[in-house]
């Protein structure tokens, strides 16, 4: 049973359902598969989500053709994206957040310590793209964006620019470091209710991006986690 349409785009529409004898909730991700060229989209997006699947990912339930779309069904994070989380933890006191960025962190760090041994590149690490689950785990999903390296030793840019790295914008090129970049930037994003380099325009951001101009740390990060997060920033 459909219970609401979440979202809808160019990659098709989010669809909030229900299981009707057990009520248990699940999304579903219905993709344009008419063509050649939309067939191998959704077809390598189903694919690389597989081999993505682990403990901190977004569950994989079942895929299937219904008319004119290819249906993915995913498991429902019920806490919402990670952009929602961040606007809630603004009322949290600082030890808080730290705790709960720490173990986010991890746990992303883990989901993409599996993709990257795979050789796959997310390509679009953004809070809207990990989820929150019933038991309070971070979930990394949306792999629409993901590719494998193959034979190459880095891909194209790809995905939300102000999570990408300075060789996005200087070269259009991504590595496994650039997934990296990114979970930086959605920490301090976490610890500090603000992207680490805010400009007052997208372009300003994106500028202080490229410069590795950043907004200063604060004091109550402690000088481990500070000299983690800026070796992922690779500053």
């Amino acid at each position: 049973t459909i219970v609401t349409e979440l979202s809808s785009g160019a990659f098709g529409r989010i669809i909030l359902a229900s299981l009707r004898a057990t009520q248990e909730l699940f999304i579903i991700k219905r993709v344009p598969y008419v063509n050649p060229d939309k067939k191998k989209q959704a077809d390598d997006e189903v694919a690389l989500l597989k081999l993505a699947q682990s403990k901190y990912t977004v569950r994989l339930i079942e895929q299937f053709v219904d008319r004119i779309d290819l249906c993915i069904v995913m498991e429902y994070c019920t806490g919402g994206n990670l952009r929602q989380f961040i606007d809630k933890m603004k009322t949290w006191s600082s030890r808080d957040r730290k705790i709960r960025t720490y173990r986010f962190v991890f746990q992303i760090l883990t989901a993409l310590d599996h993709l990257h041994s795979l050789g796959i590149i997310h390509r679009d690490m953004k809070p809207e793209n990990v989820f929150v689950d019933k038991d309070g785990n971070a979930k990394t999903g949306d792999y629409g964006l993901a590719q494998k390296l193959q034979d190459k030793t880095y891909l194209r840019a790809a995905g939300t620019r102000i999570y990408a790295p300075p060789e996005a914008h200087r070269q259009n090129k991504m590595t496994t470091a650039s997934d990296i970049y990114s979970v930086g930037v959605i920490a301090l994003e976490m610890l500090t209710a603000r992207h680490p380099f805010e400009g007052k325009t997208i372009d300003e951001t994106i500028n202080n991006i490229v410069k590795g101009k950043m907004w200063p740390l604060p004091d109550y990060i402690n000088k481990d986690f500070q000299q983690m997060i800026m070796d992922m920033l690779d500053l």
